[in-house]
């Protein structure tokens, strides 16, 4: 005569068998009352469909336990875990002035660094500007120096027409001097 057996003794008889040996299992399978083949059937059963238990977007109908009618009594002192439990989620205690103010800090701390970056970036070319042209008024004086150097220094035709020549600095300087 074949007993039917409901779905949670055949769970929990297949739990408790997780753990047995092989030759444990004949005597365990004896005190259940049921066949050691049944308790292998249905310890593979629930290795089988243990994963559907975890699947999200399941429905009571299609593996979440849903407790109806099912008073659990919890005792504890953690007030953040009893009102999780009533609310079946934890509250939002985000502080939002908190969150605000180092949001909004942070955010002109970026801008300040950027603008210091931009105002460095463009003193550092005024810089180079400025000592470009420098440069670049130090090589024409230079040239210019030279140039007045070599005029001063050399003989040369000043006014072809009137007969006006030039003769070195130093030289001029002589003929003055003797007179």
């Amino acid at each position: 005569m074949s007993t039917k057996h409901n779905a949670k003794f055949k769970a929990q008889v297949a739990i408790e068998a997780l753990n047995l040996s092989a030759g444990d299992l004949e005597e365990f399978a004896k005190v259940k009352g049921v066949s050691t083949d049944q308790v292998l059937d249905w310890v593979s059963q629930l290795k089988e469909n243990s994963a559907t238990i975890f699947e999200e977007g399941q429905d009571a109908h299609s593996g979440h336990h849903h407790a109806s009618g099912e008073n659990v009594n919890l005792e504890t002192e953690d007030e953040l875990l009893i009102a999780a439990v009533s609310h079946g989620v934890n509250d939002d205690n985000l502080n939002y002035n908190k969150l605000f103010f180092w949001t909004t800090f942070g955010t002109g701390l970026v801008v300040v660094i950027i603008y210091g970056l931009i105002q460095f970036a463009q003193a550092s070319w005024f810089d180079a500007q400025n000592e470009a042209a420098v440069n670049s008024q130090f090589s024409e004086i230079k040239e210019l120096k030279a140039k007045d150097a070599e005029t001063l220094n050399s003989y040369g035709v000043v006014d072809l027409e009137n007969g006006t020549y030039r003769i070195p600095i130093d030289q001029a300087i002589n003929k003055i001097a003797e007179n």
